[in-house]
């Protein structure tokens, strides 16, 4: 009997804890109508109770600075973190730095530096706010409501990253901790289709890396560098499978192809239909294949010029008009325009397939017609350069140092070149002027403190690096055979550049000026990456050729040596904080010329170098008459 009255008492108690459990969800459920129930976090930010509008402002507020703000570095071992930590003083680091060219810097290279602006990298807001809405919700449901009133549940945010700026850097880095994976692949030359040998390799996991740099961007608590780590990666394509498709690039392009546009007919050999043949490997749910396909960025080109469909200024002309990042090109003129791309891609899949595989019949012959279709009043970029309405006529990169000491300047290539990026130059003599566009490079703007030369010195100054942005431009209009209207040389030679094509720039006083005298606008776009910046301009077709004499270094003023006292420094030491160069004279004449070979301008370009003083920073009671005797057994 007292057996039956406990078992009556304990199920009504555990009747009643659950009736109570089940009030308490429906209230909890109630009270957090569209909020996130109690006790969830986001990466250990509290978020229960708010709105999903709430939780994207709490969010930000935590976050928004913290990942714009954050710069990672990445060691390539241990002796390296410890190296760049304990070797070298920040002074010293970002000396070597800024002095060494991009092609040293990759010898070498110890470290890598990232950024959010870099990686192009996004906090996903969107997804965590999702996740955390949905806890107690589709996420678990009552049970873990119920839970909620025990133990947090924390939801975990993190970063979106472009796929190519990813990459990029994790091949940087693959090139120097291990030995790359050599896929199996296919490469076309002369126009034959050969295999080329693969093998294993030591690669990082890019889940790993972007997680990793997830951690660093994102918490706090998390260091801001770490080591990176390689992984065995297999070669993923087979001899026999490349094989294949070799054997099938050869038969489809052996016997050409010809194009048609009006009276005109051009025949493409199979050198240039091997040209314009691009070989990639996919991934199809795991399983790798090699994808053959035309790249129509080599072949429309090709095609516009040699089937003669190419616009020129007396059949069409201009005008470029940029909304945020969109560019829309205008026309007029008469006539029509020639659909060159829809040809492209007719040829594509005569050659290649549908699925770009690799066709295996018989090729006799493939014929061409490139249609024509009225000239529409506007077009997208795209559109205007795939047709031929518009062309590249010029394009330059330059590189750049992306190690530790470097990260400051390369954000202001980086931020500059966003700025200038998708510039209208209009035609008939409008000009492009770098410090009417870019504006007073100063903090306000953005920029911060980096290397910079400054009265034939390395000093730190605000919007160090821009002008290599300015080079960059000043060789893409060079190549284009535009004309200059203001240009300076830096004060000191710069090795990484073309002999006497470097361009200075400083907020107010030094710019870089050129002018369009085309009777269509000009489109100025900059792209770069985590070790490289590219400038490219458009325009209608101007068949215009560049070539360069360069003349004979001429001797300047001798280099002098110098002494700046860091009392911090211990007894009787120092260091060299800027490597001695004397000063020099070149002069390099430019010539363009038209496609039937007229000579438009010859030009001479003179840059004059200063001397450049070896710089030792010196501790007390160092000889400094030794270092003197040094230098000049040295030079």
């Amino acid at each position: 009997m007292i057996e039956r009255i406990t078992t009556s008492k304990l199920a009504i108690s555990c009747i009643a804890i659950v009736i109570v459990l089940v009030v308490v969800g429906i209230f909890d459920t109630a009270s957090h109508w569209g909020k996130a129930f109690g006790d969830v976090y986001v990466n250990g930010i509290p978020v229960g109770g708010m709105t999903a509008d709430e939780m994207r402002d709490k969010l930000r507020d935590e976050f928004g600075q913290r990942v714009s703000h954050a710069q990672v570095t990445i060691y390539a071992d241990d002796d390296a973190q410890v190296n760049d930590r304990f070797d070298l003083t920040d002074e010293e680091r970002r000396a070597i730095a800024e002095q060494i060219s991009a092609e040293e810097a990759v010898l070498s290279i110890g470290s890598w530096s990232t950024d959010a602006l870099s990686l192009k990298a996004t906090v996903d807001y969107e997804t965590a706010i999702k996740k955390a809405m949905a806890v107690g919700r589709e996420d678990g449901g009552l049970p873990t409501r119920i839970g909620l009133l025990f133990a947090a549940n924390n939801v975990n945010m993190g970063l979106n990253f472009d796929k190519d700026a990813l990459e990029s850097l994790a091949s940087d880095i693959d090139r120097t901790i291990g030995d790359p994976r050599i896929d199996t692949t296919v490469v076309v030359e002369d126009g034959t289709a050969r295999v080329v040998e693969g093998h294993d390799g030591m690669l990082v996991d890019r889940s790993w890396l972007s997680g990793k740099i997830t951690e660093a961007m994102m918490y706090k608590t998390s260091p801001d560098s770490f080591v990176a780590q390689a992984s065995l990666a297999a070669s993923r394509i087979s001899t026999d499978k490349a094989q294949t498709t070799a054997d099938g690039i050869n038969r489809a392009i052996r016997n050409g192809a010809t194009f048609r546009f009006q009276d005109n007919t051009w025949n493409a050999d199979a050198n240039a239909l091997g040209y314009w043949t691009v070989v990639n490997i996919i991934d199809a749910d795991g399983k790798y294949d090699l994808e053959t396909k035309i790249d129509e960025s080599l072949a429309i080109p090709a095609v516009v010029k040699g089937a003669e469909t190419k616009i020129t200024s007396d059949d069409m002309t201009v005008t470029f008009e940029v909304q945020g990042d969109d560019v829309s090109v205008k026309t007029q003129g008469t006539g029509n325009i020639p659909e060159v791309a829809p040809a492209i891609q007719q040829l594509n899949e005569r050659l290649y397939g549908a699925n770009g595989l690799a066709w295996t019949g018989n090729n006799d012959t493939i014929d061409i017609t490139i249609e024509e279709s009225d000239r529409p009043e506007t077009l997208s970029f795209d559109q205007a350069l795939s047709s031929g309405v518009i062309t590249n006529i010029g394009e330059y990169t330059t590189e750049f140092s992306n190690q530790e000491g470097t990260e400051n300047r390369n954000h202001n290539i980086k931020l500059a070149a966003s700025i200038l990026n998708n510039g209208v130059v209009a035609a008939n003599g409008g000009d492009w002027n770098f410090n009417e566009r870019s504006g007073d490079t100063n903090e306000e703007a953005g920029f911060w403190a980096a290397g910079s030369i400054v009265d034939g010195e390395y000093v730190d100054s605000i919007g160090g690096g821009i002008c290599q942005v300015a080079t960059t431009v000043f060789n893409a209009v060079y190549e284009a055979g535009l004309n200059f209207v203001e240009r300076h040389n830096h004060s000191l030679y710069i090795a990484s550049y073309p002999t006497g094509r470097d361009a200075a720039v400083s907020y107010p006083d030094l710019d870089l000026i050129w002018e369009n005298d085309l009777s269509s606008d000009v489109l100025l776009k900059l792209s770069y990456t985590d070790t490289s910046v590219t400038a490219s301009l458009y325009s209608v077709y101007t068949g215009y050729s560049v070539t360069t004499e360069t003349g004979a270094w001429e001797e300047g003023e001798k280099y002098g040596t110098r002494f700046e006292t860091d009392q911090s420094l211990s007894s009787g030491t120092y260091y060299r904080k800027t490597v001695g160069e004397d000063g020099s004279r070149i002069t390099i004449q430019r010539t363009v010329t038209d496609d039937k070979d007229n000579v438009l301008e010859t030009a001479p370009i003179t840059s004059v170098y200063s001397a450049k003083d070896e710089v030792y920073v010196i501790g007390p009671d160092v000889d400094t008459s030794a270092l003197v005797r040094k230098t000049s057994n040295d030079s």
